[in-house]
């Protein structure tokens, strides 16, 4: 008689995760395999449109990040744990663009740095936040 134990223990569990879950409208955290694929291109970076610039996100591997600053191609790391998401940035490549391009690649380098939290929206979204009223939102590229 033991499986209707089993079986009651079980559908407990599955009730309380889903109580648990992100009420609808909101994000959840992102696991590794949700980052990596085709890039992501930003469109929105700290509440203003990046309009034309091409600014990406390439999760390549586990704990690997790169992509377009803008105007540079950038290098970074990153770590994923339970309930936060961080980024280091490393390598940028040093050509120059016209200044618009340029104050918005440093803009974006700092959003990074001050990164605490990726999380997928139910749209499909990447946004990444932190502190300071950061925050990147990213759809895949096509």
């Amino acid at each position: 008689m033991q499986t209707p134990k089993l079986s009651l223990l079980a559908g407990a569990a599955i009730a309380l995760a889903a109580c648990s879950s992100h009420p609808q409208g909101t994000t959840a955290m992102v696991t590794s395999e949700q980052l990596q694929g085709s890039a992501w291109q930003v469109n929105n970076l700290n509440g203003s449109d990046v309009g034309d610039a091409l600014v990406t996100l390439n999760f390549h591997e586990p704990g690997r990040l790169a992509g377009k600053a803008a105007c540079n191609n950038y290098m970074a790391s990153y770590t994923l744990e339970d309930d936060s998401f961080t980024v280091k940035t490393g390598g940028v490549t040093m050509m120059a663009c016209p200044q618009p391009l340029m104050k918005l690649e440093q803009q974006f380098l700092d959003a990074l740095e001050g990164v605490n939290q990726a999380d997928i929206s139910e749209d499909g979204q990447l946004i990444l936040s932190g502190t300071d009223e950061v925050r990147i939102e990213a759809s895949r590229q096509k």
